[in-house]
């Protein structure tokens, strides 16, 4: 199995915390935006825990941020499709600023921990 469907496997069952979810849902828009300093590999490996966890029955990502990653995210590559570009970096300039650094290390240190990645 490759790192990629033991990531969505994996997302499909953890059981998520809240704040887990929202760092989910603002690095998946900042990969879309490609304003995101990560490898190609860890961009495609983090969408497939956001596209595992968008694809659960019990949880639901409804908010405005979660429908646009939504509606933008071509599953065929790591970045949104063209014509919601200039949308998603807006949201992306008005969303990061509340983001804390600490709470995105700490998912990213999550999943990879999660995975045996570390």
């Amino acid at each position: 199995m490759d790192i990629y469907q033991k990531a969505y496997d994996w997302a499909k069952t953890h059981n998520f915390e809240p704040i887990q979810i929202e760092y989910a849902t603002k690095l998946a828009l900042k990969m879309l935006d490609d304003s995101c300093q990560m490898s190609a590999e860890d961009r495609k490996m983090f969408f497939y825990v956001y596209d595992a966890i968008s694809d659960r029955d019990d949880i639901t990502l409804d908010d405005d941020v979660n429908k646009l990653v939504l509606l933008a995210r071509d599953r065929n590559t790591i970045y949104s499709k063209p014509e919601y570009a200039n949308i998603v970096h807006a949201c992306r300039v008005e969303v990061i600023p509340s983001m804390l650094k600490v709470h995105m290390k700490a998912f990213k240190k999550m999943v990879r921990e999660n995975l045996n990645l570390l």
